[in-house]
């Protein structure tokens, strides 16, 4: 019943846990940490998926494997701290034209 903000996630799986978008930049994609958050208007979803919103992994404990599940905790400005639990999906790929190329990260599962 009142806006909020995605402001932060935490995971034990890795040493960070960053929340990221994809922007055009001239003709290529870029992937961009988001330092403010992802707005959450009251009532509203925002969904967090592969080419667009979402949560970065860097510096992976242990490979990801397909079927795991990963906590995770989001971090709001108004509701607090909410922990889900995130499928480990290796076999998706991503949508055309929003590979990640030669990054490094540690993607896993991206919520």
């Amino acid at each position: 019943d009142m806006d909020d903000r995605l402001i932060a996630a935490s995971s034990d799986i890795s040493a960070r846990v960053e929340l990221h978008t994809h922007i055009m930049d001239g003709d290529v994609m870029r992937m961009v940490e988001v330092e403010d958050g992802f707005p959450v208007a009251a009532g509203e979803t925002v969904m967090l998926e592969r080419g667009g919103k979402h949560v970065m992994f860097l510096g992976l404990n242990q490979p990801l494997e397909q079927g795991d599940e990963v906590e995770v905790t989001l971090t709001f400005e108004n509701a607090g701290d909410v922990t889900v639990m995130i499928p480990v999906d290796n076999e998706r790929q991503p949508e055309m034209g929003h590979g990640h190329g030669g990054h490094g990260h540690g993607h896993g599962s991206d919520g």
